[in-house]
């Protein structure tokens, strides 16, 4: 038969003394509580034994089959250092949790709509990492997730490149969204590894003879896209931004760049000389198919780029052409190589960093841009001009192109 629980106070020089068992305490362990007088020892050792008394009687009552269970339960937590009680709450905090939190792919969608205000190209991107979510997790709980199931939904295992990058921030975004609506914590995200990056932050410009090349090509076989072209050499608009332009958008007087640009910010666009000359040449017209001229206009004037068949069938050549390497188009190449002449033939940077709309500051381009060509260079490339047309005295005359 069990022994019975005796609350002694017990006279210690730090105070009346209370041993009090484990099973009795809330936090599962042995403590010894300390009293000034033993009149209050007592009062509380009598406490104690009417709740053992009432903790007696109930645990008659515990069924065979929940007191095995609880002796399992028990051993498993034994090498936690972690009672009963403590398993319980946490059990109880994770499905709390659970309950307050939201489906995946619900979530997803909700995310969504409140991200319309944002840019076309950033909805893209977002757009396509939903769908990744949603086929991978999208009956998940959100809250029931760790780092290495979102970084395997999201395609990061082993990855690198821009694609993988842009699936990491829009998904940094959305969990991020996700846990000040407290469907998640915030931290789970921040321990998905990012994708490995180029070591290389160098930007791409064209030279003075692929300038004069992508120009000449246009003229000979898309002469309604010379001054589309002209544009994006000798303005640095990005290709999200002349995409929008409209044909009353441009003139020999000015650029208008609405709002709906990177840095959210309308702005003019002063033509340089060489490209009032080319729009004076060369009326701007919205050419309706740019994309797919473009295409071939870069295959032509001979880079390497995928090309519609629907719309352009490459001309035939010999089997010393085909063997050839051609080129890579570099990433916004016509916008870095304005930027990189127009720096380098010595513009003000304040001024330029305006109708540049960059988002960063001098000392950015400085990094990328200064350095990169020679004034002599940057001269010739202000000095492209229409066929018929001579440059002004300022610029160093280079043969016309077109």
């Amino acid at each position: 038969m069990a022994r019975h629980t005796k609350f002694t106070p017990t006279e210690t020089p730090a105070g009346w003394r209370l041993n009090v068992p484990a099973k009795f305490t809330q936090t599962g362990k042995r403590e010894r509580h300390f009293y000034r007088t033993q009149r209050e020892a007592k009062a509380a050792a009598k406490l104690l034994k009417d709740s053992a008394s009432e903790f007696g009687h109930q645990s008659q009552a515990i069924r065979p089959s929940l007191a095995e269970d609880a002796t399992a339960a028990a051993a498993l937590l034994e090498p936690w250092d972690m009672t009963l009680i403590e398993a319980a709450r946490i059990a109880v905090s994770l499905r709390e949790r659970e309950a307050a939190s939201c489906v995946v792919k619900d979530a997803l969608a909700a995310w969504i709509v409140s991200c319309g205000g944002l840019r076309k190209p950033t909805l893209a991107t977002y757009g396509n990492t939903t769908r990744r979510l949603e086929a991978a997790i999208g009956d998940r709980v959100l809250s029931t997730l760790d780092a290495a199931e979102i970084q395997e939904a999201l395609g990061l295992v082993g990855t690198s490149g821009a694609a993988a990058a842009n699936h990491h921030r829009a998904g940094r975004a959305f969990f991020r969204w996700a846990a000040k609506r407290g469907w998640c914590k915030s931290e789970t995200f921040e321990r998905v590894e990012a994708p490995r990056t180029s070591k290389s932050t160098e930007v791409k410009f064209l030279s003075l003879t692929e300038c004069r090349k992508l120009l000449s090509t246009a003229a000979e076989h898309y002469p309604q896209a010379v001054a589309s072209y002209a544009v994006l050499l000798f303005a640095g608009l990005r290709p999200s931004e002349f995409e929008r332009l409209r044909t009353e958008d441009v003139s020999p007087d000015g650029i208008e760049v609405n709002a709906d640009s990177k840095i959210r910010k309308r702005r003019h666009v002063t033509p340089c000389e060489t490209l009032r000359s080319w729009l004076t040449a060369h009326p701007f017209e919205r050419v309706s198919n740019f994309r797919r001229t473009h295409q071939a206009v870069r295959y032509l004037a001979g880079w390497d780029v995928w090309v519609d068949p629907d719309f352009f069938t490459p001309p035939p050549g010999s089997e010393e052409d085909k063997k050839k390497l051609r080129p890579k188009w570099p990433t916004d190449a016509t916008r870095h190589s304005f930027a990189t002449y127009s720096i380098n033939k010595g513009v003000i940077l304040d001024h330029f960093l305006w109708e540049f709309g960059h988002s960063g500051n001098t000392r950015t381009l400085k990094t990328h841009y200064l350095g990169r060509a020679s004034k002599k260079q940057a001269l010739e490339f202000f000095a492209i001009m229409p066929k018929g047309v001579k440059a002004p005295a300022t610029i160093q005359p280079v043969e016309s192109v077109a």
